[in-house]
């Protein structure tokens, strides 16, 4: 099924000679700001920057606005305490955006920042749930709308500003994963959509991600079921940038871990444990037995 990361936002692939009305600070007041760590002088400068590109001609200036969002991800970690806000919510969405609109572009040639992004929102999202003292809600496989709406009510909940920001830039970079991974890796695709379920929903979270998400675990596991063929997977740069930001994931509870044990008959499918091995059993079998 193919995913739209921002349907909601359609992203304008070429911006020229326009300029917001919005912003009225002088670009090098812009810069020396982001230079003092700015995280929101990092997201004006690349929404003023003018940039297109396209498959023919491929970037022009895309490079410099990547430089203005890896800047503002260094301003986050250098940062004493992570502050989850409108701000950081923002450049998390631009950068889901701008990797959007290079995703066409990145099949036919290499484009260098593209996975260092994703790293970056990969380890934002490591942080905040890290972070966190609110425990993510379980996700059954296949989700049904009674047993989300019930799992989880007594856990602690965190509904300060902070908290509902957080939780909305964490299902944002797991639903950016989640599709990202669909044309490479189903299984890591279904672990992210799942994770992006998880999250207890923020009131600040405007893209429907998480809907998106139960609908696209409902079609990954059908296709499943019925033993539709896996799509190739990409030789392009978004392949590989997309497989080095989706590190190995238990298939039944979503646990990212490194080396963790893999099926030994189909060699797709990981296990954080025994517990997950055996509570995942009754979906692998119907696809372990295909695969071989």
């Amino acid at each position: 099924m193919p995913s739209l990361l921002l349907s909601n936002n359609a992203v304008s692939l070429e911006r020229n000679n326009e300029k917001s009305p919005v912003i009225t600070r002088d670009r090098s007041n812009l810069e020396r700001q982001l230079e003092l760590g700015s995280i929101e002088a990092a997201c004006q400068l690349a929404s003023l920057t003018e940039y297109k590109h396209d498959e023919i001609h491929g970037c022009y200036n895309c490079d410099l606005i990547a430089k203005y969002y890896i800047l503002g991800f260094q301003s986050v970690k250098n940062s004493k305490q992570l502050e989850c806000d409108s701000v950081l919510l923002a450049l998390v969405q631009q950068v889901i955006q701008f990797i959007q609109c290079h995703l066409d572009i990145s099949r036919i040639e290499h484009v260098s920042w593209l996975p260092v992004l994703m790293n970056n929102l990969r380890e934002l999202g490591k942080q905040i749930k890290d972070e966190s003292n609110e425990a993510d809600r379980y996700v059954p496989l296949p989700p049904t709308s009674s047993q989300m709406e019930t799992v989880g009510t007594d856990i602690s909940m965190d509904n300060s500003v902070s908290g509902e920001y957080g939780r909305a830039i964490r299902i944002s970079i797991y639903y950016c994963r989640a599709a990202l991974c669909e044309e490479v890796d189903t299984a890591k695709s279904v672990s992210y959509y799942r994770k992006c379920v998880s999250v207890r929903p923020s009131p600040v979270e405007s893209q429907n991600f998480q809907q998106s998400a139960k609908l696209a675990l409902l079609h990954l596991i059908a296709d499943h079921a019925t033993n539709r063929p896996r799509l190739p997977s990409r030789t392009s740069s978004v392949s590989s940038g997309a497989s080095s930001s989706c590190s190995m994931s238990c298939s039944n509870c979503g646990v990212e871990k490194r080396g963790i044990p893999v099926c030994s008959k189909c060699k797709s499918r990981y296990y954080c444990g025994v517990r997950c091995l055996k509570a995942h059993k009754p979906i692998h079998d119907a696809e372990c037995g295909n695969n071989l």
